[in-house]
């Protein structure tokens, strides 16, 4: 499949589609370095192929962290926007299917990545490093 011509319209290959949205993803990753890939880049690769194709009544959604949710939810709607888009422009449906939301793209990413919580001011401290009068 990846070797196959999206279109006959077309020089534009499966691959080279998977390609540069895996290169948004991982732009998109290397910008967060609270976000920790489990395992390397290499891969997570074939996951995200799947995702891209795999229609989403079939993938299991049981991940949930709220500072992820909170933090990220705005940037995660837009990346998924541009999947979409750049889909489109591929002359593919794929990310189209009913029921396909950029919370599906949340659970992907939290189910191959580590978030690591920055710390506010007030938990980063530790109380034995002050005196008090």
């Amino acid at each position: 499949m990846f070797s196959q011509r999206i279109s006959k319209y077309s020089e534009d290959r499966y691959y080279d589609l998977f390609n540069t949205l895996y290169q948004k993803l991982l732009q998109w990753i290397i910008n967060r370095p609270e976000i920790i890939i489990l395992g390397d880049m290499e891969t997570l690769e074939p996951f995200f192929i799947e995702f891209v194709i795999k229609p989403a009544k079939n993938r299991k959604q049981n991940d949930y962290n709220e500072y992820f949710i909170l933090t990220y939810s705005d940037d995660i709607v837009e990346l998924f926007i541009e999947f979409k888009n750049i889909c489109s422009s591929y002359g593919t449906n794929f990310l189209k299917e009913k029921g396909r939301t950029s919370d599906d793209l949340s659970e992907f990413i939290l189910s191959h990545s580590i978030i690591q919580e920055k710390l506010s001011e007030c938990e980063n401290t530790d109380d034995n490093e002050y005196e008090y009068e």
